[in-house]
């Protein structure tokens, strides 16, 4: 192995053999290899720590390494790289955290000299804050270092910043922020900095996976962090919702974020469910957007939502739910008892198993005006209530505990003996109750 490498810095030699025995170092005069003597041994040491690199033979390569480091610091951008590399390495196979962060103080000298004389700070600022996470995260201090360096990285490079340095400035963010280290303000304009960058990046490739992980990453550090309160969301989302109130990537963070911290009753909660509906359309966004308009007493806004999700649903029971919800509505707050009616029986015939719909249509029986003038109309009303009542628990057992005390609330209600045989009936016969309701029943008597 050190003998390819003689042959080689033979070679080497025989080709610089003419320059002067007199030198000067090129970190002295800024040449990439020194002049006279200094030359020859910046070349030679070059070709003999690469050569070595090659092999992998990396505790041969550091002692002409570390040479080219202190005296030809520009002769060769690579070696800060490889420079890296080997002090990682010896940084995995230290002894004990001493000598490991020593190795680690190495490559940050490294890595400042590269910035000195090949630039790339933002980048490079990147790279740094990576290993120096990698080995020192025990303490907040330590972390506040590493995000330090993250965090001018991220100012310098923007959108090229690199996928490790984002989601290690949002987890370096999430644990200095619970350390109490930064302010939620701070917390939340980091997240939206590479938010926005992982979105950017997104937009350029849509169809890279790793642009999506790295997206929903930021997202989930984020909403665990506990920086994420409906004050902060809102403060952070509706600025960007009034920019662009149709864009359906932001409607949908928008919404997720918000229902994950418990922010439905929030207006921007509200506007941004229904510019998604708009835009896109579901049965469940009807849906929730219909109980939403509930809430806020849009009624005739929430029946059409529920028509909506109703027609976009392809589960039967899904669809029964829906109809139980838009029957309910119907009923209880736009008055209109026959329409209710309807869309509980068509709840009924979507999900047969369910007994709600029964308990449903008995209460719209029993707070209907009566069909007729005479004192059985409005009693007749109570028998058909009940007999909704009781297939109700007939169907649903669970229901038997309510739909007991409906009957037994109701059945107060019936006619005695003497009002029957007034009006020329008999109990156990049956009586039909016309106008819209147009059922059949039987007499019966309290």
């Amino acid at each position: 192995m050190k003998a390819t490498a003689t042959k080689f810095l033979l070679t080497i030699l025989i080709l610089t053999g003419s320059i002067s025995a007199f030198g000067q170092k090129g970190v002295d005069d800024g040449s990439k290899y020194g002049k006279g003597d200094d030359s020859i041994r910046c070349v030679r040491n070059l070709s003999l720590y690469v050569e070595y690199y090659r092999q992998k033979s990396y505790d041969d390569a550091l002692p002409y390494w570390r040479i080219i480091f202190a005296e030809c610091p520009t002769a060769n951008f690579n070696m800060y790289i490889h420079g890296v590399n080997m002090y990682e390495l010896l940084a995995e196979k230290a002894d004990n955290e001493e000598q490991k962060f020593a190795y680690l103080d190495t490559m940050m000298l490294i890595y400042d000299q590269r910035i000195k004389y090949f630039k790339q700070e933002g980048k490079v600022l990147g790279r740094k804050g990576i290993d120096w996470l990698s080995m020192r995260k025990s303490t907040v201090k330590d972390i506040k270092a590493g995000y330090d360096y993250i965090k001018q990285s991220v100012d310098m490079q923007k959108n090229k910043s690199e996928d490790a340095v984002l989601a290690l400035f949002m987890t370096a963010s999430g644990t200095l922020f619970k350390a109490g280290e930064l302010s939620q303000d701070i917390m939340i304009q980091n997240y939206a900095t590479a938010s926005q960058i992982a979105e950017y990046k997104l937009s350029i490739k849509p169809e890279s996976a790793n642009f999506q992980r790295l997206k929903e990453s930021l997202d989930q550090i984020f909403s665990k962090s506990g920086a994420a309160t409906c004050e902060a969301l809102i403060k952070l989302f509706q600025p960007k919702y009034d920019q662009t109130p149709e864009d359906k990537e932001l409607l949908t963070k928008i919404i997720i974020f918000l229902a994950g911290t418990d922010c439905k009753d929030s207006d921007l909660y509200f506007h941004a469910s229904t510019s998604l509906q708009k835009i896109d359309p579901s049965a469940k966004s009807s849906y929730f957007l219909a109980e939403m308009n509930i809430d806020r007493a849009n009624y005739e806004k929430a029946s059409v939502l529920y028509m909506q999700a109703i027609e976009l649903e392809t589960e039967s029971k899904d669809k029964a739910r829906y109809y139980m919800k838009l029957g309910d509505i119907t009923y209880n707050k736009l008055g209109n008892n026959s329409l209710s009616r309807t869309y509980a029986r068509k709840a009924a015939e979507l999900d047969p198993e369910s007994g709600h719909p029964y308990l449903l249509i008995g209460a719209i029986y029993a707070d209907s005006e009566p069909c007729g003038d005479d004192d059985i109309a409005k009693k007749a009303l109570y028998w058909i209530a009940v007999d909704n009542f009781a297939k109700a628990k007939q169907i649903d057992n669970e229901l038997a505990d309510m739909a007991n005390k409906s009957i037994n609330a109701y059945s107060q209600h019936f006619p005695d003996t003497e009002t029957i045989f007034f009006h020329g009936l008999k109990a156990g016969d049956r009586y039909t109750v016309g106008c819209w309701i147009n059922e059949t029943t039987i007499i019966r008597t309290r």
